[in-house]
């Protein structure tokens, strides 16, 4: 009856409304608080978990650490343990941390996860979850214009010691359309 109508729904409803859920992994938290934007995973996701073993690891580095008062500020954020440790062991070539992003996300049902290691990364498309990582979130908030350009973003993480490969800053920066001529 109205053709177009679905073409317009999925053109603008889609940036006005929030994703599911995400299960977070430490890099990209850490990441994220170097930039100043933790809360864009609030404004995305309806729902944000983090496995206990990733915030140990975020408060190992002492209370002055990156990313611990944005752990300790974000009330929006859910943190739960693991029930079954022996899932762990069968995602060995993963530290513990990683190894629970995924379980975790496979025990509630939750598609999507933020980790940045690439082997995690595989490991977790093998598993059948949409693997995003922090310059895809980054990128993802400019298109629906949560934030107005990157560069300084990725700069800002790169400056305090966070290594990214050139070529991928490159491409982000690209399909940004952020990239110097």
């Amino acid at each position: 009856m109205y053709p177009h109508f679905s073409l317009i729904w999925k053109r603008y409803l889609p940036k006005q409304m929030k994703t599911k859920g995400i299960v977070i992994n430490t890099s990209p938290w850490i990441a994220l608080s170097l930039c100043g934007k933790t809360s864009l995973l609030k404004a995305i996701y309806s729902r944000v978990l983090m496995p206990e073993q990733v915030k140990k690891e975020i408060l190992r580095g002492g209370p002055d650490s990156v990313g611990v008062k944005e752990l300790k500020t974000a009330d929006w954020l859910q943190v739960q343990a693991i029930k079954n440790q022996d899932k762990i062991e069968l995602l060995y070539e993963l530290d513990k941390g990683e190894a629970e992003v995924i379980i975790l996300a496979k025990d509630k049902g939750i598609q999507q996860v933020l980790i940045d290691e690439k082997i995690a990364r595989q490991q977790a498309s093998v598993l059948g979850l949409q693997v995003r990582g922090t310059l895809g979130l980054l990128l993802h908030a400019k298109k629906r214009n949560l934030i107005p350009e990157l560069k300084p973003l990725i700069a800002a993480i790169r400056e305090n010691g966070i290594w990214i490969k050139d070529d991928i800053v490159q491409g982000i920066l690209r399909e940004a359309g952020e990239l110097d001529a």
